[in-house]
């Protein structure tokens, strides 16, 4: 699906106090090998979180290599190592998940299938982006929200969206530190306070 199409319809889910707050961005670089790209997600305009393709490749083969080399099975053409071998690439995809490290593809390809989940399915997800994106959907109340738990072993933007989201929502005291400044100057060029009534 194009990019703007794509983006359109997901954010037509987002619950109305987060519509011109939070932006799902991407860009392809022209220059770069084939048009490799990444995507990020911004809360008043500022980047929370990053999904770098050249960064993913990079830190996903030194991972995989990691694994291969402590699990003795760096030859994938020897029958015996084989399995150790391939065995490391998922190893890798599961550890750099976790850690929010993941492509500009597997961001697109999450927001694809976001579209078609029940919201119920989208906040019990394994699937990071899916959870975080439903904490912005507009069929997540607030009891939905204020049940809603993050897990230890998932990535910081998903708890980060949560209390965005619980602050708008009048379920938290103080306004989030999201490295965005809830008392800057509304004249500032693309700012808003965080506490903006909607």
């Amino acid at each position: 699906m194009q990019w703007s199409k794509l983006k359109k319809r997901v954010e037509s889910f987002f619950a109305s106090s987060v519509v011109g707050r939070v932006e799902l961005r991407v860009t392809n670089y022209r220059k770069s090998h084939d048009w490799e790209g990444r995507a990020w997600i911004t809360i008043d305009k500022e980047e929370i979180c990053n999904f770098c393709t050249w960064k993913y490749f990079v830190e996903h083969g030194k991972l995989k290599r990691d694994i291969q080399e402590a699990n003795n099975a760096t030859e994938w053409w020897e029958p015996s190592q084989r399995s150790e071998y391939y065995s490391a690439i998922e190893q890798a995809d599961d550890i750099l998940e976790k850690q929010g490290l993941v492509s500009q593809y597997y961001f697109e390809e999450a927001l694809e299938t976001y579209l078609q989940l029940p919201i119920e399915t989208a906040l019990a997800s394994d699937n990071f982006i899916h959870r975080s994106l439903a904490i912005l959907d507009r069929r997540t109340g607030k009891r939905r929200l204020s049940e809603f738990e993050t897990r230890t072993d998932e990535p910081t933007v998903v708890a980060r969206l949560l209390e965005f989201r619980k602050s708008l929502e009048g379920l938290t005291e103080k306004p989030p530190n999201l490295g965005v400044s809830a008392d800057r100057d509304p004249r500032e060029r693309g700012s808003r306070p965080l506490n903006t009534d909607r």
